[in-house]
């Protein structure tokens, strides 16, 4: 399992890039804005992390990319540019679960051993992304089915394979607003706010290129889960409703 392999990761307010080689992370490069400025900054971060170690695009062998859940317009961004350099460089995409890449985080972390790891990305709201991954003694993970859910339902509903565990991380961008809402009935939980992030692709790449289980480049689109309604204009003064109701006369 040799190669170079980019990881883009834009499902969020963090934008961030990393580099694999063979079973190695050579290391990632991070931005998080109060805007979803990824348009502007992806591209020079991936350029700036192949300067930093010394390779260029034409050594890719691969690239993986946050597939979803998350912002609509992030991931877009990043797969259409993760798309656009395998299309060039003739070589596989590897889609891989935001959610998935959080709970290898969890992983990362060390705070564990973890009974469950609940993954929560924020949806507007009172609303996250989430999915429950189950750790197993080799180190794989379980998962279960990605969801949006409303935080204002009884535990056992909202988390079913965890709610009687008690050694649960809850972790991503939602987990702070995941510990407000469910209050004392998740006190003995361990609560880790964070963002997704490009090296917690390694693993789940590693595995697909194994397998050979990769994306058509041509097709591919990423996991949106809800979908995209563009605002509607703002009209406090009813002139707009007043307007065709007159033409429709």
């Amino acid at each position: 399992m040799g190669g170079l392999v980019l990881s883009i990761e834009t499902a969020t307010l963090a934008c961030s890039v990393a580099l694999f080689e063979d079973q190695n992370v050579l290391g990632r490069i991070s931005e998080v804005t109060h805007a979803y400025i990824h348009a502007e900054r992806l591209l020079p971060l991936i350029d700036q992390i192949m300067k930093d170690h010394g390779k260029n695009r034409n050594q890719l062998t691969a690239v993986a990319v946050s597939s979803g859940p998350g912002s609509y317009t992030g991931l877009r961004i990043g797969v259409s540019t993760a798309k656009g350099i395998c299309h060039a460089l003739n070589i596989p995409l590897i889609p891989v679960g935001s959610l998935e890449s959080l709970a290898h985080q969890a992983v990362r972390s060390k705070q564990g051993p973890w009974d469950a790891i609940l993954t929560v990305l924020d949806a507007r709201r009172d609303e996250v992304f989430t999915a429950t991954f189950i750790p197993s003694s080799d180190g794989s993970l379980t998962s279960g089915e990605v969801r949006a859910l409303v935080l204002d339902q009884p535990l056992p509903e909202l988390f079913p394979k965890a709610c009687d565990l008690q050694r649960v991380c809850v972790i991503g961008d939602a987990a702070e607003k995941t510990q407000t809402l469910l209050g004392e009935r998740v006190e003995h939980w361990t609560f880790i706010q964070c963002y997704p992030d490009a090296q917690d692709a390694w693993k789940p790449a590693l595995s697909a290129i194994k397998d050979q289980a990769f994306a058509d480049v041509a097709y591919f689109e990423p996991r949106y889960l809800k979908e995209f309604i563009a605002g509607k204009p703002r009209d406090p003064l009813g002139l707009r409703s007043r307007s065709a109701e007159k033409n429709s006369s």
